[in-house]
């Protein structure tokens, strides 16, 4: 039975019907699926974080090859589903909350199809944790924003964490018709893989509190945001990551 036909049998089991409100958008490409996996290169000792497993399709894969999924569904109508279609699987831990709320356990991967509404949250959040490797889909347009560049107009907050912590790499673009109910946009996987470098709460505040004025010059976003006197031209849009840790430290003085 394909993935689609498996939605539509437990729409009628459990009396189900996907949430557009939710970004309720299930996975029914089987190829698409493994190539998840397969990016993640997943181990023995592997502990995954699945943030919305939805109907499970992705969770059981993920128990397949690693020690634990640890699953966060928002959806509590989902619960008896997960629960009863993934009983095969004792190492599976299911969290039924609200992601954006719950402390997290530790875990080495992410392996996700996120709900896009709230992928900056849920990104900024992953950023907390300490993970070698993740998997995400998000909405293309969403993920072309995090590979942006310095002087790109959509280089941002995001971009500069997301490169400063992790090398991120975008695997493939996913045709919206790879998802059960069909989204209005096409997807894309991006890969985050862990650089080695040390968290820094302090250097992420001051990328939040900068990139709050991003079309201003320097000079300015810096009086603003820090009661500093700076004197640069450059808009902050074009500042590297180089560009941003001189500044920080400038700053710091």
């Amino acid at each position: 039975m394909d993935l689609k036909s498996r939605i539509g049998t437990i729409e009628a089991k459990y009396n189900f019907r996907a949430s557009p409100v939710l970004d309720q958008y299930f996975a029914i490409n089987e190829g698409f699926i493994d190539r998840m996996i397969r990016y993640a290169e997943l181990k023995e000792d592997d502990v995954v974080l699945e943030i919305g497993p939805g109907l499970g399709f992705l969770t059981g894969k993920i128990a397949e090859k690693a020690a634990k999924v640890i699953a966060v569904e928002k959806d509590r109508r989902l619960e008896p589903v997960l629960k009863s279609e993934l009983s095969a699987y004792e190492n599976i831990d299911f969290i039924f909350d609200d992601f954006l709320k719950v402390e997290l356990p530790s875990f080495t991967k992410v392996v996700s199809n996120i709900p896009y509404s709230a992928s900056a949250p849920i990104t900024f959040k992953l950023l907390d944790y300490d993970f070698d490797l993740a998997v995400i889909t998000y909405q293309k347009e969403f993920a072309e924003r995090m590979l942006a560049g310095a002087g790109d107009p959509d280089y941002g907050r995001l971009s500069v964490m997301v490169n400063y912590y992790y090398d991120a790499k975008m695997m493939e673009v996913v045709n919206k018709s790879s998802f059960y109910p069909m989204p209005k946009v096409d997807s894309a996987v991006i890969r985050l893989r862990k650089k080695g470098v040390e968290k820094d709460k302090a250097f992420d505040d001051f990328v939040r509190e900068l990139f709050r004025y991003k079309n201003k010059d320097v000079k300015n976003a810096v009086k603003i945001a820090f009661s500093k006197e700076i004197n640069d031209t450059r808009k902050v849009r074009s500042l590297d990551i180089n560009d941003l840790r001189s500044l920080y430290k400038q700053v710091r003085q």
